[in-house]
């Protein structure tokens, strides 16, 4: 695929007083292909080249100039190129699916990233933003109509990427996982279907968008990891599930967290927990969220906490998950899918990991040691996490053997995986050690 454009041709189309959607409309073409055009992935046609010319007062020549791609795009310019000034909307037609589609299918490395100020300013327009109205859902006009059956099939695929990750690192998961969502996204603008299965598909995309940021990040493209969650909270919000975009954005907040960015991490978690707490009041009767996903989020925001070293707060937000947690009713809270992961075990562990991170190094000990010896073999990725994090605790009560001897046993583990995730912990633990 062609590198990215400068962003001379969104410069323009700015200067003429054109957002992508109304430039599409004078032109009588979706807006993912003024998208394109202005990234190098595609030009227009003969015909519609002289009509951008025109919208755009530009001659032939001037517009051939800002439609060739740049050789070497500065990070400026890429971000530049890929920020809307709205993501999140109340609406939600043609060429609003179409640029999501269009988003989805397409390589994070050819389409641009965003700047972090952008992150933090889409979950803000999360959160004041009322989701599309019923009826703008449905599309017409295809031959292929998709059905249930089709979407059992998609999410039973979504089942099985799910259980992939809990063995397979991201560096050698992320590209299965990145065709699925491609090939999900292409059934939003190439097929016909209703209003009640257009909103599932949106939140079957939502999830497939959570895995592939996260196996994105896991393999070691931070910043693909971003742009997978953003479009994803996208999805879920023009699907109306703000419980599952929620979500989205707490995972978002722990992924800033996890690459130092903790003003930011603490200011994503919060939010995600502020639209639960406004969604109660306005259900009171009927609490949107179970137990175990308040858990989840919380947790994540006293990471988010800790990292922008807030020990106070970390402590308030992690002895919230905690009494969350408790509170579960197996079998009788439908708890979502995504929630799988969050067993007794994971929250020792990610108590633990707060307790070693907040200067209380052997009761994190305790915790993960009793984790690790019931951890699946299988789960080296995880394996090799907590013993990082379990040397680290020896390490915080001076004894340099035991914690030597678990820094080369993790080290192990990591060289047979492809995990950012875990090399990282690693190379920490080999910069504490030395």
């Amino acid at each position: 695929m062609p590198p990215l454009a400068s962003s001379a041709l969104a410069r323009q189309r700015r200067s003429r007083g054109h957002t992508q959607e109304s430039l599409a409309q004078r032109l009588g073409v979706d807006v993912s292909s003024v998208a394109r055009w202005e990234r190098g992935i595609s030009a227009p046609s003969p015909g519609i080249r002289r009509a951008l010319a025109g919208e755009l007062a530009l001659s032939l020549d001037e517009l051939d100039a800002r439609l060739r791609p740049s050789p070497t795009p500065s990070a400026a310019h890429r971000d530049e190129a890929d920020e809307p000034s709205e993501l999140i909307k109340d609406i939600w037609g043609a060429a609003e699916r179409d640029d999501l589609a269009a988003r989805l299918g397409a390589d994070p490395a050819h389409t641009g990233t965003v700047s972090r100020d952008h992150v933090v300013r889409v979950v803000h327009q999360w959160l004041i933003t009322p989701p599309p109205p019923l009826g703008a859902h449905r599309s017409h006009g295809r031959t292929h109509r998709i059905g249930a059956a089709t979407l059992e099939r998609v999410r039973a695929r979504l089942r099985y990427l799910h259980e992939a990750d809990d063995t397979v690192a991201g560096g050698d998961l992320h590209p299965a996982v990145r065709d699925e969502l491609a090939r999900t996204a292409a059934l939003l603008r190439t097929c016909t279907y209703t209003e009640a299965v257009g909103r599932d598909l949106l939140r079957i995309l939502a999830e497939m968008c959570q895995l592939a940021g996260w196996s994105a990040a896991d393999a070691g493209n931070p910043r693909a990891g971003e742009h997978y969650h953003l479009y994803g909270i996208k999805a879920a919000h023009a699907a109306d599930a703000p419980v599952l975009a929620a979500q989205l954005v707490s995972s978002l907040g722990y992924h800033l967290a996890e690459h130092g960015h903790g003003r930011d991490a603490v200011t994503v978690t919060r939010s995600a927990l502020a639209r639960l707490n406004a969604l109660e009041r306005g259900t009171p009767a009927a609490a949107p969220a179970t137990p175990a996903v308040r858990a989840l989020l919380h947790a994540r925001a006293a990471w988010a906490h800790a990292v922008a070293d807030e020990p106070t707060r970390a402590d308030e937000a992690i002895g919230r998950a905690q009494d969350a947690y408790a509170a579960r009713r197996p079998g009788t809270d439908p708890d979502p899918a995504w929630t799988y992961w969050l067993t007794p075990d994971e929250m020792q562990i990610i108590v633990g990991r707060l307790d070693i991170a907040l200067g209380r190094p052997l009761r994190g000990r305790e915790r993960l040691s009793a984790a690790l010896a019931t951890c699946d073999p299988r789960r080296v990725r995880e394996t090799a996490l907590y013993t990082a994090w379990l040397a680290h605790s020896h390490l915080h009560g001076h004894e340099l053997g035991t914690a030597t001897k678990l820094a080369r046993h993790a080290r192990r583990l990591s060289a047979t995986i492809r995990s950012a995730y875990s090399e990282r912990a690693v190379r920490q633990l080999d910069q504490h050690l030395s």
